[in-house]
């Protein structure tokens, strides 16, 4: 029987540093990993606006009208509507022309023929 006691002996006494070595200190493997990832949110706020303020544009030596629709992104014809122009090609230097703003309602006018003009005599 002594013989099994000092294999046994042995066997744990062979183990034991495996063993210690499994349960040992975490402190060494926590100070080598990284920290947390931190995460950071932004948010965008749309501030709406209700009303539209209009915006003039001060006609320049050379300027013609295509050009400043374009520069504003607007139509020719809304800046002739919202300005009672009848000309294109008719601008003044100093001029203030009024630039519609997107959603703006374009006011346009319209003839309206009366009934007798529209019937043919008969």
């Amino acid at each position: 029987m002594g013989h099994r006691r000092l294999i046994a002996l042995v066997a744990v006494l062979a183990t034991t540093p495996v063993v210690l070595a499994a349960c040992g200190d975490d402190s060494e493997q926590v100070s080598n990993t990284l920290p947390p990832i931190a995460t950071t949110t932004t948010t965008t706020t749309v501030l709406v606006t209700t009303t539209t303020v209009p915006l003039f544009y001060t006609v320049q030596p050379g300027d013609i009208l295509s050009v400043v629709a374009e520069q504003f992104g607007v139509s020719v014809a809304d800046i002739m509507a919202l300005n009672n122009m009848t000309d294109p090609d008719h601008i003044e230097v100093g001029e203030q022309l009024r630039i519609p703003q997107p959603g703006e309602v374009i006011p346009t006018t319209s003839t309206v023929l009366a009934e007798s003009d529209t019937t043919s005599g008969g």
